[in-house]
């Protein structure tokens, strides 16, 4: 850092502080390039199966660059070390970040012990994207799947995380659930750490549904990627809405 009278002028970019002001992205700017992530990503791949873990794989290393930003920036360089305490975060703190919002829901799964939810009614990714009848349950969420196993991997613990659309009676849309399957050796570590009061499980949402009715999703879209012929990718056209002209994030 080199002082001249009483402005700062830094010799390396590294060397400037991390803001801690209010930033906000344009959710029309970030709409289009999120759309044009995935439309070139399509021209990479032969089905739905592929898009979406390529989708994942770009999200996977924003998740690892949001954990190192908000752990030095808001934490002091400290991390969650406890199963509640890193979900908590994902659900709130990272969530913000991303969306300006809690998510809707932190749930439990009702079958598996190591099975946690993330849901929003309205993901964001989800928003204005128009899929394509031929495309079937290709779930743009992937995106944001990739995200939070980004943060979670890189915080020490490791889980399968993929993005399912699951119905919800009165609802036109169907919720976006962002599944979470820790990996045995977090459980066990979790197990041998204890379980205090600090991160009893009615910290989270009542379940509004249970991981069978995300597993049954997982299920039909399964069955239509693997019963569907290789898919006309050129003919797709995942467009935004005029809307985002007029709105701001």
């Amino acid at each position: 850092m080199i002082g001249v009278g009483k402005i700062k002028q830094y010799a390396n970019v590294l060397e400037k502080p991390l803001s801690k002001g209010k930033q906000e992205v344009s959710l029309g700017a970030f709409a289009f390039l999120f759309s044009e992530l995935v439309q070139y990503n399509q021209t990479q791949v032969d089905n739905i199966a592929e898009l979406e873990r390529r989708l994942e794989d770009a999200g996977y290393s924003v998740g690892a660059r949001i954990l190192e930003l908000l752990c030095h920036r808001d934490k002091g360089n400290r991390r969650e070390t406890r199963l509640l305490g890193i979900l908590s975060f994902v659900h709130s703190t990272v969530w913000k970040v991303l969306f300006g919002k809690v998510a809707d829901s932190l749930e439990k799964g009702t079958e598996h012990e190591d099975e946690y939810m993330i849901s929003e009614k309205e993901l964001l990714v989800n928003r204005f994207i128009s899929i394509p009848k031929d495309m079937g349950t290709f779930n743009c969420g992937a995106f944001v799947a990739g995200i939070v196993r980004g943060v979670l991997d890189s915080a020490g613990f490791p889980a399968v995380v993929t993005a399912h659309f699951v119905p919800m009676e009165g609802l036109q849309r169907p919720r976006t659930t962002i599944l979470i399957k820790f990996a045995e050796e977090v459980l066990r570590r979790e197990a041998r750490l204890g379980d205090p009061s600090s991160t009893d499980c009615t910290e989270l949402n009542s379940a509004i549904f249970s991981s069978s009715q995300v597993k049954m999703a997982m299920e039909v879209q399964a069955e239509r990627i693997h019963s569907s012929p290789p898919l006309p990718w050129k003919s797709l056209d995942l467009h935004i809405d005029l809307l985002l002209y007029w709105r701001s994030f």
